[in-house]
């Protein structure tokens, strides 16, 4: 499927989405599973479920082959959760079912805050919790996809990470109160995290996607994004020398694509909270725009028509990559997904 696509615009998908992502003239917008990219009906495709996939390298590694041959999405992306890294670093975790990710269900270090707190060593990283198959499917992720396909994993980012090992409340609450304690803590997840990325680097992926949700403009305002989230963003990134970076933020991220842009990313995926126009005369191509379709409207709830719109719309104002939102529900039907594709295929196609 990767060559004929070759053949009909003289572009491969792995091409098309670095030079979208470089904001370099394509011939169309690429068209993507940015963020946690899998639907049940995908899993029955493939015959790699969740929460299976999640602790079987080779399933996983099926999953993440199977996007572009399912519906056409120009890209392989694992893992599947946003905690793993919370889980190496103690955190009890539910694996969810076939229709929910894992989720985040103990805060270990919220006792231990005023203790020193040691990080693994890089030897250990490999192996701890789920690394060892996260690395493992990626590796076979890469030798699957070649040169054809572009090959994205997915990481947690530090302010996140930080909220899953005491809890967010107090997190935030922390920054209020003793703002000390949230800068130990992110600190410390950043500089875990900036190992781990370094890590999946030597596997030669395409791309890392960071996703940061707790450092949303839903939760904390633009004076402590600067102090508590972006730098500790930038620190995780710093390790990378080759690899593309891609930071996922929700909710509505025009007041603060400024700080998304000052992180470093080359690319910022947002959801459809932000607007897909004034996100473009903001960023001002300094960085890829990435998304943003919405995965609940109208992904999960509309109809094939509707997702039409809002994907031509994100191209109309000049989205460098089209995708969801934020990541997938897992109940989205093909034919939405489907749509999604066909509407940015059949844009006609530039010179370069």
């Amino acid at each position: 499927m990767a060559t004929e696509e070759r053949k009909d615009n003289g572009m491969t998908p792995r091409e098309r989405l670095l030079r979208s992502l470089a904001c370099k003239e394509v011939d169309r917008p690429a068209v993507a599973g940015m963020t946690t990219a899998a639907t049940t009906e995908l899993m029955d495709y493939c015959g790699a479920a969740w929460p299976d996939v999640h602790t079987d390298a080779k399933l996983m590694t099926k999953l993440g082959l199977s996007m572009y041959p399912f519906v056409g999405l120009e890209s392989c992306r694992i893992p599947y959760c946003l905690s793993y890294e919370a889980e190496a670093l103690g955190c009890k975790v539910d694996l969810g079912k076939k229709n929910s990710t894992p989720m985040v269900k103990s805060n270990p270090l919220l006792s231990r805050i005023d203790e020193d707190l040691v990080l693994p060593s890089r030897d250990e990283i490999k192996t701890m919790a789920r690394n060892k198959v996260i690395l493992d499917a990626a590796r076979a992720m890469k030798e699957g996809a070649g040169n054809e396909l572009p090959t994205i994993v997915g990481v947690t980012g530090p302010f996140t990470i930080a909220g899953h090992l005491v809890g967010t409340d107090n997190l935030l609450l922390w920054i209020v109160t003793e703002p000390e304690k949230t800068h130990k803590i992110v600190k410390f997840a950043a500089e875990y995290e900036r190992m781990w990325l370094q890590e999946v680097e030597k596997l030669h992926v395409d791309l890392i996607q960071m996703s940061e949700p707790s450092a949303s403009w839903d939760m904390i305002n633009p004076d402590w994004f600067d102090e508590y989230a972006g730098p500790y963003v930038r620190r995780a990134f710093s390790g990378l020398e080759d690899t593309k970076k891609v930071l996922h933020i929700c909710g509505n991220m025009v007041p603060m694509l400024e700080q998304m842009v000052s992180t470093g990313a080359d690319g910022l995926s947002i959801e459809e909270k932000s607007d897909p126009y004034k996100a473009v005369e903001i960023v001002d191509g300094r960085a890829a725009l990435i998304g943003n379709v919405g995965v609940v409207k109208p992904l999960l709830q509309g109809t094939p028509e509707q997702v039409k719109h809002d994907a031509l719309r994100s191209v109309d104002a000049g989205f460098n990559i089209i995708s969801a939102g934020c990541g997938l529900s897992a109940l989205i039907k093909k034919e939405n997904l489907q749509a999604m594709v066909d509407a940015v295929k059949g844009l006609p196609a530039k010179r370069r």
